[in-house]
C-alpha cells in the first residue's frame, strides 16, 4: 500500500477549518468526563472546547453509536399537523400540514469514520436509496456526503470485520483513506469525488511513503485475520450462511443461544445496519406531529397484531429473526451480510451475548 500524500497531525485543525468553509464536518469526539465517544459536528466541537477542555477528538476507538444517526436519526419529524374548525360550520374540519425544511445546507464530510461504519452506511443505501421506493428523508441528508476514513491500527477484542468480508484498512468505500503513523496520517486513497476537497488543503500536505514498520503491521493484521476466521467460524464462507441458517430455522438451537438474552434491544440501537422504524402521531388538543423513530425486532410488541396474536412472542424466535436478517435474508436480497463486525452489540450487551459465538453455534448445529 503506497501513500499518495501525507498530512502532519499539527496541521489537522487547519485542514478541518479549511474544509468547514464548504462542508459540514462530523468527527468522533470524546467527552472525557463521561467517557463517551460520539460523532459531533466541527463547529459544535469548537464551541464545546471553548467552554471546557474535557472534549477531545478520538480517532482510535469506535463511537458509542454508529454514524448512521447522521443520515437516519433515531427520531425524525415528518410534519406538524393541525385540525382547523370553523365556528359557523363545525361539522367541517380542515387538516393543515407543515413540513420541516429539507436538509439543503452544506454537503457533509464524515471525518475519521471507521471502514466498518462506511460499510454499514453503504448497506443502508441499498435499503433507503435503491429500487423503486426510495426514502427522500434519508437521501436528502445522504447526498454529496464524503467519507474520510482512518484505518484501524489497533482493533479491539470485540471487532470482527474480517469475518464478514471487511478489513481494518478496507478503503474501497472511502473517499479518502488514511493510515495513522507516528507524526501524522498517510493518505493512501483519494476518490474522484474527493479530489476537489483534497485540493482545498493541498498546501498542508506533503509527500511521504509509509514507514516499513507500518507495512509490516498491515501484513501481520492480514495473518491475524485468517486466524480469527478459523477461530470463530471454522473457515465457513459467508456465502454458505443462508443455506445453513435455513437448515437451522426450526432447530432448538435458538433456545440454547438466547438463554441469556433479556430482550432489552441495546444491540439493535447501536447496530450500524438495523433499519427498522416505527411511525407515530403525538397530538395535544387539535395540534400534533408525525415522526418516525427507531424500532427493534427484539421488542415483544414489534410483531404484536391488532387481534392480540403475536407470531414471535418467544424471545428465541425474535432473536432468530434478528440473526437471520443479518446473516441470511439480506445476503439473499442484497448480496451482503448485514453485520459489519463492529462489535458494538457485544460491547453493550448487559447479558454478555456474543453474536460471533451465537452464529458459530448455529452453523455448527446445522452442519451436524
Amino acid at each position: 500500500m503506497k501513500a499518495i500524500s501525507f498530512i502532519h497531525k499539527n496541521n489537522l485543525d487547519q485542514w478541518l477549518n479549511k474544509l468547514s468553509s464548504k462542508f459540514r464536518i462530523y468527527l468522533p469526539v470524546q467527552d472525557t468526563e463521561r467517557s463517551i465517544i460520539d460523532f459531533m459536528d466541527w463547529e459544535s466541537y469548537k464551541n464545546k472546547t471553548e467552554e471546557k477542555d474535557t472534549f477531545i477528538i478520538n480517532f482510535t476507538e469506535k463511537t458509542k453509536k454508529s454514524p448512521k444517526d447522521i443520515f437516519f436519526p433515531s427520531t425524525e419529524k415528518f410534519f406538524d399537523f393541525e385540525y382547523k374548525k370553523d365556528i359557523n360550520t363545525p361539522q367541517e374540519i380542515d387538516l393543515e400540514l407543515k413540513t420541516p425544511d429539507k436538509d439543503t445546507g452544506k454537503p457533509k464530510i464524515i471525518f475519521g469514520i471507521k471502514p466498518c461504519d462506511i460499510a454499514g452506511i453503504k448497506r443502508l443505501d441499498k435499503i433507503f436509496g435503491e429500487g423503486d421506493k426510495t426514502d427522500s428523508y434519508y437521501l436528502d441528508k445522504r447526498k454529496d456526503s464524503l467519507f474520510i476514513s482512518i484505518g484501524c491500527s489497533n482493533p479491539y477484542p470485540d471487532c470482527f470485520c474480517t469475518l464478514v468480508g471487511g478489513h481494518p484498512f478496507d478503503f474501497e468505500n472511502a473517499d479518502i483513506g488514511m493510515i495513522e503513523v507516528d507524526d501524522g496520517y498517510a493518505i493512501v486513497k483519494i476518490s474522484e469525488e474527493a479530489k476537489k476537497a483534497a485540493d482545498e488543503v493541498k498546501d498542508l500536505m506533503s509527500e511521504k511513503d509509509l514507514p516499513e514498520d507500518i507495512k509490516k503491521k498491515l501484513d501481520d493484521m492480514e495473518a491475524r485475520a485468517v486466524k480469527m476466521i478459523q477461530k470463530y467460524w471454522g473457515g465457513t464462507d459467508i456465502k454458505e450462511f443462508p443455506g445453513l441458517m435455513d437448515k437451522s430455522f426450526n432447530s432448538d438451537v435458538w433456545e440454547k443461544v438466547t438463554a441469556k438474552c433479556i430482550s432489552c434491544g441495546a444491540c439493535t440501537y447501536v447496530c450500524p445496519t438495523c433499519f427498522c422504524f416505527n411511525i407515530r402521531d403525538e397530538q395535544k388538543d387539535l395540534k400534533g406531529e408525525r415522526y418516525r423513530c427507531w424500532d427493534y425486532c427484539m421488542n415483544s410488541y414489534y410483531t404484536l397484531e391488532a387481534s392480540g396474536h403475536n407470531p414471535r412472542a418467544d424471545k428465541s424466535k425474535r432473536y432468530r429473526n434478528k440473526v437471520n436478517c443479518k446473516y441470511n435474508y439480506n445476503i439473499k436480497r442484497n448480496g451482503s451480510a448485514y453485520c459489519i463486525g463492529c462489535g458494538r452489540c457485544i460491547e453493550v450487551c448487559p447479558a454478555g451475548v456474543d453474536i460471533r459465538e451465537v452464529v458459530n453455534t448455529v452453523i455448527e448445529s446445522a452442519k451436524k
